[in-house]
Formats: structure tokens, sequence, C-alpha cells
């Protein structure tokens, strides 16, 4: 139940206690239910079923705190534990049996994406095709020596011709 069901049953239960005690309370006994019973009984009965509610809407409040509570203080700690685990996880990679002393597990190393897969089987094809890695490092640097401008091309001699 909620609470405010709690409330309606409270309000409830102290509605037929006031009723018994402005209308039943001059009779000696009445079955109620198949019991035979005195009306200050049935408000004793009634009155127990309120402290009973009662008690549970308390609880109910103790508990909303208690998890408000935990909330706060966990959101509040959590960079904390958060930098605490990076800390023992760097500490001990490479001892899995101490982390899991820790209740933590070494890291995996991430998993390549297919698209990335794919970029890098194409860049590998085309460095291939460009002749390797060698070729294309070369292609890439730049020239140790600026380019120097080539000299003009020396005609050729002719050689004189025989007149006869």
């Amino acid at each position: 139940m909620s609470n405010a069901s709690y409330v309606d049953a409270i309000a409830a239960d102290q509605a037929l206690i006031h009723g018994i005690q402005a209308y039943l309370s001059q009779l000696a006994q009445m079955t109620v239910g198949s019991q035979v019973m005195t009306p200050a009984a049935i408000v004793q009965a009634l009155q127990d079923r309120i402290t009973a509610s009662q008690a549970a809407v308390t609880a109910e409040a103790a508990r909303t705190a208690a998890v408000k509570a935990c909330k706060d203080k966990r959101s509040q700690t959590t960079l904390l534990v958060s930098s605490l685990r990076r800390l023992v996880i760097g500490m001990y990679a490479n001892s899995p049996d101490t982390l899991a002393a820790f209740g933590l597990k070494a890291p995996k190393a991430p998993k390549k994406s297919s698209a990335v897969k794919a970029a890098a089987a194409e860049k590998a094809s085309a460095t291939r095709k460009a002749g390797g890695k060698k070729a294309v490092a070369l292609a890439e640097a730049p020239t140790a020596h600026p380019a120097q401008p080539q000299a003009a091309p020396v005609p050729a001699a002719t050689s004189p011709a025989h007149s006869a």
C-alpha cells in the first residue's frame, strides 16, 4: 500500500471507531464475522489496525529518507570510487588475482569497429599499389635540396657540309 492508502485506511478505521462509540457502545455483545465480541473489543481491534498502519507509514517515510540518503552519499562519492578503481587497475593490471580481491577485472583491449577495419584495409591496399611503405615515405618526404634550374641545352655542333 502507498502512504495515501494507509492514510485512507486509518481514516476509515477511525470513522468506524467513532460510529461504534456513538451508536453501538450500549450493546453488551454482538456477532461480527461469526465471532461474538463486545464493542470495546471491536474498538481495540480497529485501534490495533490503526497503530499498525501508522507504523507502516512511519516505516515507509524512514525507508524513503534512508533511500534518499543512500543515493545522496553514492552520488557524492562516485568520483572517489571511480578514481580508486582506475588507480587499483593501474597498479595491478598484470595481476588478475589481486584485482579479483578488489572485485575488479583487468581491462580488455578495445575492439575495432568494422568501419575502422575497412579503412585500414583500404589504406594498406593503396600502400601496396603505391610500391610499399618506402615508396610512399619517399613520395611524401620533402626533398633535401631545392630544385636547381637546369641549364639550357647546348645546340649540337653542325659539321661543315662538303662542297663539291
